[in-house]
């Protein structure tokens, strides 16, 4: 619960205490007087914006805090605008985020202002409602419906865009086809690149080669008398000869046979080489028209011959691919089909539970109405299925939200032998801040929180409806702890703590402030007083405030 909001220098607040009851806690005080201050201050927890314009002058800074307690746990939260600098936000002692501080709030107390009153003429907000009438039955639907809508929209527009891609599936598809056939059709070899370019130089350069070359075969084993060859060969002879008569040239008759085995080894790829240069214009044309088709490639495709060709495997996977498309459309459409249908009957079956929970909502609101002093007020909750005339499945779908196939609206009337209308046509300021805290009173929306703030429900609201209201309160108080900012006596009878806010001014300082304060006793029976309209010395009105207390059992 909330057990201490603290409150320095916020617009005309110097500095504020309040120590907060763990059931009902009112805040009274006279209009103008600044009961909207601590609405403000809640909402700056909650992560409102607040500017320099929020600085009581003079101040440096203003700052809110509060503290949580929760068993043995606490939670100490505070929001500060400094003027001239950033607002920051502290959980714990440490800086935090406004967004870190408001979500860890949320599941600590609800905040019920005019906002929400207005909130509650919005369709979707009416929708929460109902299903929060029976969350345990009905979260599990929704958020089944939720994911099957979810899952069945992916698909469908995967679909949507794998049909859209169509044309340009096709462009594709054929530059590919073009691309892979040139490759193809000019049969490039791995390596081809280097080995054509060696060719080429060796062509373009035979009859010099020819020249080097076989002048190099001529001098190693031509016929000549100074055939290199042939002196080593008789070189190797002679040695031999004479290391059978000196075994000590032995190792110099083996290496001249070694050097004339390299030799002659030499001299046969020389041959070879020789043999095989071709200097043919004809050759020699057609190797620079294979380099000019290679080099083509080499420039669209890749800088090698090796890249050209992985070019080409890559091109093969994508065009096998996109070849596949229209296979995988069909299986794509076929599974869309079947998450459409999913959420379909997920609409069903929450729309079912949703029109079966309906009528107990309505009686169960309209039974609280009664108490709140509108016994002959009609309330109704009317759904209409969204896409009726829908012909085919796919149609159906597109009609349904994200919320489900239904359309949820309140209908009410305060008179008897009055139809009832759309709420948000009909209710009055009072009117809908009863019909907000009935269903409040019994509805769980996903903030089933242990403290709830209300500020201005009693709108509109006086006599007997005041005294019910009052009532109302004290009851939901008994499960919760809730803080209302309130102008009504009959309702601030009730609070088992009361607050009360008063404005005071000093002409001749030139300066306004407004202080809280607890009242008790005495204090709270002249509150009650002041707020009845009367002076606090005024015995009839000491006894009706009195008269309050005692029916409210806080005498």
């Amino acid at each position: 619960m909330l057990a201490e909001l603290a409150i320095d220098d916020l617009v005309l607040i110097a500095a504020a205490r309040l120590e907060l009851s763990p059931g009902l806690n009112v805040i009274s005080g006279e209009t103008g007087a600044g009961k909207t201050l601590l609405a403000q201050a809640v909402g700056l927890l909650l992560g409102q914006k607040g500017g320099e314009e929020l600085i009581r002058p003079g101040a440096r800074r203003a700052l809110v805090q509060a503290l949580f307690t929760s068993g043995d746990e606490t939670l100490a939260v505070a929001r500060e605008l400094p003027r001239g600098g950033r607002s920051r936000a502290l959980m714990n002692g440490l800086l935090s985020s406004a967004a870190a501080v408001e979500e860890t709030l949320r599941v600590r107390l609800a905040f019920y202002g005019q906002l929400e009153h207005t909130r509650l003429l919005q369709l979707e907000r009416q929708l929460d409602l109902l299903d929060g009438f029976a969350a345990a039955e009905v979260g599990p639907l929704v958020t089944t419906y939720a994911d099957a809508y979810r899952r069945a929209h992916e698909l469908v527009r995967a679909l949507d865009e794998l049909r859209g891609a169509g044309r340009e599936r096709e462009r594709e598809i054929d530059m590919l086809r073009f691309q892979i056939g040139e490759i193809e059709a000019a049969a490039v070899e791995p390596g081809e690149d280097v080995r054509l370019a060696q060719e080429r130089e060796r062509a373009r350069h035979a009859g010099k080669l020819l020249e080097r070359t076989g002048g190099a075969l001529a001098l190693l084993s031509g016929e000549g008398e100074h055939a290199a060859l042939d002196a080593l060969r008789v070189a190797q002879r002679l040695v031999s000869e004479a290391a059978a008569t000196d075994t000590g040239l032995g190792l110099l008759a083996t290496r001249l046979d070694a050097l004339a085995a390299e030799a002659d080894d030499v001299a046969a790829e020389l041959r070879a080489y020789v043999e095989g240069l071709d200097i043919d214009p004809a050759r020699r044309d057609a190797l620079e028209l294979r380099y000019d088709k290679l080099t083509v490639l080499m420039r669209k495709y890749g800088s090698s011959a090796d890249e050209v060709l992985a070019y080409a495997e890559d091109a093969r996977r994508r065009l096998a691919a996109l070849e596949s498309a229209a296979a995988d459309e069909g299986e794509l459409a076929a599974e869309a089909a079947a998450a459409q249908q999913a959420a379909l009957a997920a609409a069903a079956a929450l729309g079912e539970t949703r029109r079966r929970l309906a009528p107990e909502f309505a009686r169960r609101v309209t039974d609280e109405l009664a108490d709140l002093a509108m016994p002959h007020a009609t309330f109704e909750v009317r759904l209409t299925a969204r896409g009726k005339g829908a012909a085919t499945p796919e149609e159906r779908f597109a009609a349904l939200g994200p919320r489900g196939g239904d359309e949820v609206e309140f209908f009410f009337s305060a008179n008897p032998g009055v139809p009832p209308r759309p709420l948000r046509d009909t209710a009055s300021g009072g009117e809908l801040s009863r019909v907000m805290l009935a269903i409040r009173g019994m509805v769980t929306i996903g903030d089933d929180v242990e403290t709830l703030i209300f500020d201005e429900v009693d709108a509109g609201i006086g006599g007997v409806t005041a005294a019910a209201l009052g009532e109302r309160l004290a009851r939901l108080a008994e499960r919760r702890q809730i803080v209302c900012i309130t102008h009504l006596p009959q309702v601030a009878a009730h609070a088992e703590r009361q607050f009360a806010i008063v404005k005071r001014s000093d002409p001749v300082a030139a300066t306004t402030e407004t202080v809280v304060a607890r009242v008790e006793g005495g204090e709270r029976l002249a509150e009650l007083c002041r707020m009845l309209g009367a002076a606090a010395d005024d015995e009839a009105a000491r006894q009706h405030a009195q008269g309050l207390l005692e029916r409210a059992g806080r005498a």
